[in-house]
């Protein structure tokens, strides 16, 4: 079996001729086919989409292949990554997959989306990939949101009206990522930003008591001057290039005398989130700052909790612990903590590992 990828629990095969009977059995079944093209393919169509895509394989090293369960060894349906429509003169990459209907609703669709999306990126030179939906193939449109992709527009496709997806290159360089000290004449700014840090927030907390919308309709922020009136307070504004991404400060007020660095602000702007960008810039901290380390999160603000229980599983392989308590310096209000020694960190994992 030549295998062209892996995910967690597939595996897609190159294709081949001896795919021919699965394939026509995929094919042939209307409800599998009601939204993918014009339908059920007759064996001529199926044979000569196979030979497309053995071409294609054979000529690119990537194509439409044949998923199998890991687990199983079961024939699961086909997926896979060509040139726009089998037309190698222009440039664009298409996504595609049908599973047979026992396998619906498994999240196959979404995983396999994932891992071909990723393996594109990380192997070709393309700035997105497209994807072509039947306007009613409400499930499947799911799946390509889920796997990142946004609607692009409607289309046609071979004859056929689509919708348009695609998912672009990420667009941040981490060579140009940048921790800038800040100085106090910098305040304005952090504090500008700080509106779209409580509005994000407020995703998560904004039905809890004192998080409601002022009147005015602008948010504010508590006021960040006291970093820049205190000692052993580090704020920095992250720049990618020339623009402004984020700020961050570093602090050393922990919820005991043990704590050598706290993470008392954290903030990435949504045009950077989802991106690496923030783990990027924790672990630079890290590293610039290395010692015993507390991470407080607000209950009930689970995007921050997510974000740093994931970054500092990775970061320390689970050399971590968790715990919620009053602290004082917040009225005694409860904290979820993290807390974690960066100097045990043996061997760090690299800042742009997925």
């Amino acid at each position: 079996m030549n295998i062209f990828l892996e995910t967690k629990r597939l595996i897609i095969k190159a294709p081949e001729l001896s795919d021919l009977e699965g394939q026509l059995i995929l094919q042939g079944d209307e409800t599998v086919m009601r939204y993918v093209g014009s339908g059920a393919r007759t064996p001529d169509d199926v044979i000569w989409g196979l030979e497309k895509a053995i071409e294609h394989y054979d000529k690119y090293g990537f194509s439409l292949g044949t998923v199998f369960e890991k687990e199983t060894g079961a024939f699961v349906g086909r997926a896979g990554l060509i040139h726009f429509c089998f037309d190698d003169s222009q440039p664009d990459l298409e996504f595609g997959y049908a599973l047979f209907r026992e396998y619906w609703g498994k999240g196959y669709g979404t995983e396999l989306s994932k891992g071909i999306i990723d393996w594109a990126f990380k192997n070709l030179d393309v700035p997105r990939v497209l994807a072509v939906i039947r306007p009613p193939n409400h499930a499947s449109r799911h799946v390509l949101e889920k796997a990142g992709m946004h609607y692009l527009k409607y289309s046609i496709y071979q004859g056929l009206v689509v919708a348009l997806y695609e998912i672009q290159r990420n667009f941040v360089d981490f060579s140009q990522v940048k921790l800038v000290p800040a100085p106090r004449g910098d305040y304005h700014i952090i504090q500008n930003m700080a509106r779209f840090y409580v509005y994000d927030m407020s995703e998560f907390l904004g039905a809890a008591k004192g998080w409601e919308i002022p009147k005015n309709g602008m948010f504010e922020c508590i006021d960040f001057k006291k970093y820049w009136q205190v000692p052993n307070c580090f704020p920095f504004i992250i720049k990618h290039g020339t623009e402004i991404a984020g700020f961050v400060i570093v602090n050393k007020i922990g919820s005991d005398d043990e704590v050598d660095f706290n993470m008392a602000q954290f903030f990435i702007l949504s045009k950077f989130k989802h991106k690496g960008l923030g783990r990027f810039v924790a672990y630079k901290c890290f590293e610039q700052f290395p010692g015993r380390w507390e991470v407080m999160v607000m209950p009930g603000n689970e995007g921050a909790y997510r974000f740093w229980r994931a970054i500092l599983r990775q970061y320390t392989d689970d050399n971590f612990t968790e715990h919620t308590r009053p602290i004082a310096q917040f009225n005694n209000q409860e904290r979820n903590l993290f807390k974690f020694d960066t100097r045990r960190v043996t061997q760090p994992p690299s800042q742009l590992e997925e």
